[in-house]
Formats: structure tokens, C-alpha cells, sequence
């Protein structure tokens, strides 16, 4: 495309060009646009053609927009917002939030934090559905079809949203007749231990697993924190646990181990070009009100 050539945007191709960005692969944006992997692989590729330039390189982690093709993003996501908006205020629903909500979170938030919300949420504005994925896995909104994340994190990312729900705190537990609850003083890496699958993004955990020289203990590994709770009611071994988790476990009990708690934080965060979409802002709204009880839960259990 020479500099005296304009491009003539069309809705449709910017659509296709979103739903590839938001889903990071052609059958992604395929299944979103209902319609077929080869048709989205030729619009994009026609876009491009017209343009002179790639919008998207293909990596292992699927299609990752170029400078060229997050510049056409950004202006779709804020179009996309601006029609979700018009929606809203054209709708017969004067202006209730309605859409599907993509959200995703780990096993723990899930059970304990986010189906209840989620049904005070829908009891208030019925119209909203929700997909969520529930993983203990990082998520990259970037590239990747989903509005909301809930993470356990110090920190937010610079180039993300996000709202800090509460302290989070994590302590070795075990069976109430494991030897170790009877014992003043633990020494860690003298019991059996429950470990996480290496898939799990829990890198606080990693490191406390090293420093107590703990790895060479495990006899159970899993990729949940919910799995690994089951096994230490089982009495398995010990494993660091949400105290708020396992609190809620009759069989469970804290193993006083001197300092051995881990303190992270709970964040809910979007994208920013997430942040235009009125039904996300109503969600996060919802949830800024409901902080008080989350941390009240998180942190007591």
C-alpha cells in the first residue's frame, strides 16, 4: 500500500481480525464467528494483502499480533465497545448489562470465591451468562479469548487493569492425626510431602518447596490446589494450602512450622482494550462492592 492509498475498513474484517486476536488461533475465531477455519485464514490473508503488511506472526503459544495488527486492534476494541454501548442504550433492557462474560481462575477461586458471586450477579442481571475457565495455568489475556482474570499475584501487570480483592495467605496443613500436628517444632523435610505438577504457575510455591529442600519428599503430585487439599485429607503427606481453603476441612489442620507462610494477593484484572466493553466495567463495578466480604472470606476462612 503506497502512501497515497487509503484502505476502505469494513466491520466484518475487523471482526474476523478481533476474534482472532481475543481467541489467538483461526479455529478460535472461527468457533466465535460461526464460521469455518479456511474462511477466517482467507480474510485475514486478503486484509493483509491490501494492506502489504502481516497482521499476525505465528508463535507456539499461536497468533501474536504485529505492531501494525495491535494498532488495527486497539481501534476494533474501541469500536466494539462503542456498538456494546449503543446496544445497551438501544436495548428494551434500558441499559441492564446483558452479553456473555469470559472469565477464568483457579480450582480454589472458583469453588470458594467465584460461583457465589457469580450467582448474586446473575440474580441481579439475568440477562448475563458466563464461560469460565478454571485452570491453574497462566492465562495471557492478550491473546486469548477472555474478558476477566482472578490471580494470585503481589502485583498487577503494567499493561493490564486490575483491582487488588484481598491479602491471600498460605500455610503448611495436614490431616488432624498426622505426627507432625502433635510436634511444637516441624521439621519440614522429614514428613512426605504433597507437590504441584510443574504446569501450575504457582512460582511462590516453587520457591518455598527449594528452600526447605522439600521436592525430594514428594510422594504426591498434582495439578490442583483443590486435588491437593483431597490428598492431605486423606492424609497423604503435608502441603502448603489457601488457609481459607482449608479451613472449610474438618480433617485439616494448620502445622505450626515456624515462618512458613506465604502472603500473595488476589487481583481481578482485564485488558485495557477489555476495559471498553460496558459489560466488563459493570462486572468490575459489581465486584469493587463486594471486596469487603471476599477479604473477610480470603483472610478468616
Amino acid at each position: 500500500m503506497t502512501e497515497q492509498e487509503t484502505v476502505d475498513w469494513d466491520w466484518n474484517e475487523l471482526r474476523v481480525v478481533l476474534a482472532v486476536a481475543r481467541s489467538g488461533s483461526l479455529s478460535g475465531a472461527a468457533r466465535q464467528l460461526g464460521t469455518s477455519h479456511p474462511t477466517v485464514f482467507r480474510r485475514i490473508r486478503l486484509l493483509e494483502q491490501r494492506l502489504g503488511a502481516d497482521l499476525f506472526e505465528k508463535s507456539a503459544t499461536g497468533y501474536v499480533p504485529t505492531m501494525l495488527g495491535d494498532a488495527i486492534i486497539a481501534a476494533a476494541e474501541r469500536m466494539s465497545g462503542e456498538l456494546d454501548l449503543l446496544k445497551l442504550q438501544l436495548g428494551t433492557d434500558q441499559g441492564q448489562p446483558h452479553g456473555v462474560l469470559r472469565l477464568t481462575c483457579s480450582d480454589t477461586v472458583y469453588t470458594y470465591v467465584l460461583v457465589p458471586l457469580l450467582a448474586r450477579y446473575r440474580s441481579r442481571y439475568p440477562q448475563v451468562s458466563f464461560e469460565v475457565i478454571v485452570t491453574n495455568e497462566f492465562v495471557n489475556l492478550q491473546y486469548q479469548d477472555i474478558d476477566i482474570a482472578f490471580r494470585s499475584s503481589r502485583r498487577t501487570a503494567q499493561n493490564l487493569h486490575g483491582i487488588k480483592l484481598s491479602d491471600l495467605i498460605l500455610g503448611v496443613h495436614a490431616h488432624r492425626d498426622h505426627p507432625a500436628v502433635h510436634q511444637d517444632q516441624v521439621r519440614l523435610n522429614e514428613h512426605d510431602w504433597i507437590g504441584f505438577d510443574e504446569s501450575m504457575t504457582l512460582t511462590m510455591l516453587s520457591g518455598f518447596m527449594r528452600e526447605f529442600d522439600l521436592e525430594r519428599k514428594v510422594v504426591f503430585r498434582v495439578n490442583s490446589l483443590i486435588g491437593a487439599c483431597d490428598a492431605v485429607r486423606h492424609n497423604i503427606g503435608l502441603a502448603m494450602l489457601p488457609v481459607y481453603v482449608a479451613k472449610s476441612v474438618a480433617e485439616i489442620v494448620p502445622v505450626h512450622a515456624g515462618d512458613s507462610m506465604i502472603r500473595s494477593e488476589l487481583w481481578m484484572v482485564s485488558t485495557h482494550a477489555q476495559q471498553r466493553k460496558p459489560l466488563v466495567r459493570a462486572f468490575f463495578e459489581f465486584i469493587e462492592n463486594e471486596i469487603g466480604p471476599i477479604s473477610d472470606l480470603m483472610q478468616t476462612g
